[in-house]
């Protein structure tokens, strides 16, 4: 009786499982508004990514059923990983289990052995792990946003090139898109750092593994420049937006950039949303390389020190509410994986990633994402218009963005804000505070939805109700009405 219940449990986890990714159906760009992601049937699908960039290389089984449980309970829904690693040689192309990517280094030859059992280590490849890894994520709910290759090897700067032809790289998006052409839940990133034009054909190659991984999607090996890419989730990684270089490509589905490591106050969280929205004929952007919690500022850390969890949530805001269709986070830790056993990639970190996964920054952008889950999200619209005094500079810039009946403005050091009403819809506005710190929501009171109200920031707690300016002193003012 026991066995028979164990079986029909089994059997519909396995249906649920199924069911929960078949009832919203894949993501896509909003049919509402270009600018935001969706699930097939209209969802919102609000991206709050991980980087964990060296998962495939640097953990086992059980230490990626940790990694992956973490982020699930923090609210994450996308991690972020790459497949040939930045560091490649330094590691020896292999993962945890020793294997390696490639047969004789062919970049159209993966290594797959027949079986994979992992009590052989004949059978268990590296491609293996990989899939172990997509299928734990679905079971969990998460999406892998999969890097086919870190750009050093298709943009060199300080090696030599893996990938250096179309038909190289065509032959291995080709083998990719087909080995995970039934993984509901694959996004693909390509890139990594480098700016795809820092070779002359590097264009050229990323479209290549574009095409291919679209073919192989749709079990179609004929590299004509014509592939269907309606099956596949493409973008493409770097400092700069892809919108510099593939906005009118088929193949990608919307962009990304990053604000990187090199400063705090960085006004690039939502300088470059706010050009990306106001593209023609715009995609979703997103900030997917943000100052990671705990990196040394301007990559140095005895000298500068690191970013904190106010960093996190400033870039959060700035980029979310400037449009983006959601936010990546980073633990300098975490993407590299490093512990006692695992020597650091980067110097300039001061704690082993599984201490790093509790770093609050973690906790505190899951905030973010329940707070634009809770209103309609694809009416959105950035709007600085309805700050009308208190807008603030540097680290203090104000920024707002709004719906048909309700608005956010985050206020990153706790100014004063005078906010012009009316431009949301209704006769009456409920104001409260959100804070980004805790999640938690405190009620201001009921206001007639006219002319200018001025809002002051409460206290940061009851002991420090004093402290209500400067850095890290952030708080979310949300304006709503029932019209």
């Amino acid at each position: 009786m026991k066995i028979a219940l164990i079986i029909v449990t089994s059997l519909f986890a396995i249906h649920s499982l199924a069911q929960s990714w078949k009832t919203p159906g894949p993501i896509q760009v909003s049919k509402e508004n270009p600018h935001y992601l969706t699930h097939e049937d209209g969802a919102p699908f609000f991206w709050l990514a991980d980087t964990g960039w060296e998962m495939l290389h640097r953990l086992n089984r059980a230490e990626t059923e940790t990694y992956l449980e973490n982020r699930r309970a923090k609210g994450f829904n996308v991690i972020q990983t790459v497949i040939i690693s930045e560091f490649i040689h330094m590691d020896k192309a292999t993962n945890f289990y020793g294997d390696s990517i490639f047969s004789q280094d062919n970049p159209e030859k993966p290594l797959v052995t027949p079986g994979n059992n992992i009590e052989n280590t004949a059978e268990y490849d590296f491609w293996d792990h990989v899939d172990f890894a997509v299928k734990l994520a679905e079971s969990k709910g998460l999406y892998l946003a999969l890097v086919p290759s870190w750009g050093e090897w298709v943009t060199p700067r300080t090696d030599q090139a893996i990938f250096n032809t179309k038909e190289q790289a065509y032959a291995y998006g080709w083998f990719l898109g087909n080995r995970y052409k039934y993984s509901p839940n694959i996004i693909w990133i390509l890139g990594g750092d480098r700016h795809p034009d820092e070779k002359s054909n590097g264009l050229a190659l990323w479209r290549a593994t574009a095409e291919g991984i679209a073919d192989g999607t749709n079990n179609n090996r004929k590299m004509d420049g014509k592939a269907d890419y309606s099956t596949t989730l493409m973008t493409h990684h770097s400092f700069l937006s892809s919108s510099n270089w593939f906005h009118t490509d088929p193949w990608i589905d919307f962009h990304t950039w990053g604000s990187y490591h090199a400063e705090i106050n960085n006004t690039i969280s939502y300088k470059a949303a706010i050009a990306d929205w106001n593209l023609p004929n715009p995609k979703p952007t997103l900030n997917s390389e943000p100052c990671y919690e705990g990196h040394g500022i301007n990559y140095a850390l005895d000298d500068n020190g690191v970013f904190t969890s106010t960093d996190v949530r400033l870039a959060a805001y700035w980029s979310v509410f400037s449009g983006a269709a959601g936010f990546t986070y980073g633990a300098q830790p975490i993407w590299q994986f490093t512990d006692q056993s695992r020597k650091k990639l980067s110097s300039k970190t001061f704690m082993n990633w599984q201490e790093g996964m509790e770093l609050p920054g973690a906790s505190q952008v899951g905030f973010l994402k329940k707070l634009m889950e809770s209103q309609p999200m694809t009416n959105l619209v950035p709007d600085q218009s309805l700050i009308a005094a208190g807008q603030g500079e540097c680290g203090s810039y104000s920024i707002a963005i709004r719906g048909k009946s309700h608005a956010f403005v985050y206020i990153p050091t706790g100014n004063k804000i005078t906010i012009k009403m009316g431009i949301i819809s209704g006769g009456k506005v409920k104001a409260s505070w959100f804070d980004p710190r805790t999640g938690l929501t405190t009620p201001i009171g009921e206001f007639e939805n006219l002319g200018e109200k001025s809002f002051e920031v409460p206290g940061m707690s009851k002991e420090l109700a004093w402290l209500k300016s400067g850095r890290g002193c952030d708080w979310v003012l949300v304006l709503e009405s029932d019209y």
